[in-house]
């Protein structure tokens, strides 16, 4: 009858050790993704970790949303460093100063103010969306030329404050 209940009691043990993280995850943690293209290419997508975005108001007093990725996180090497200032539901200007994109590690190029757009359709105390409409120069020779068409950038942001933040 011992040997019994020690296999019961480590049944439990077992299956509360593998249960531990069944709570973790982008909603509670905070995190969330960046999915995108550039031009024409396959989508890619970027992990974001809960620090890797600067939502307003949250832990600060600034009036911005701003999100950069780590190039570790991207397989080819990109990186995104996107601002908007003073967001609102809808359309959206890139702050271009604070905003560029590197691809394939390869050299930073400003994300261009006065055609990108940062289009939210949810941002509140628990969740931020977003669809990216973004244009850079073409810098993929290691050189910015402004003769070549513009890299256009797609793609949807998804981001989850973490729970300890709000």
């Amino acid at each position: 009858m011992a040997f019994s209940r020690l296999n019961i009691c480590l049944a439990v043990s077992f299956l509360l050790a593998a249960c531990s993280d069944i709570n973790e995850g982008w909603e509670v943690d905070g995190g969330g993704y960046l999915k995108y293209r550039v031009n024409d290419d396959k989508e890619r997508t970027i992990e974001l970790e809960a620090d890797d975005v600067e939502v307003p108001f949250i832990k600060n007093s600034h009036h911005y949303f701003f999100v950069k990725t780590e190039i570790k996180e991207s397989k080819r090497g990109d990186q995104f460093s996107i601002m908007v200032n003073r967001p609102i539901l809808g359309d959206n200007p890139v702050v271009q100063r604070y905003s560029w994109f590197n691809y394939a590690s390869l050299k930073q190029t400003p994300i261009l103010e006065d055609s990108s757009i940062v289009h939210f359709d949810q941002k509140d105390d628990s969740t931020w969306t977003a669809t990216l409409d973004l244009y850079t120069l073409d810098c993929r020779s290691g050189k910015c030329v402004d003769t070549l068409p513009r890299l256009h950038i797609t793609g949807r942001l998804r981001y989850w404050i973490p729970a300890d933040w709000r």
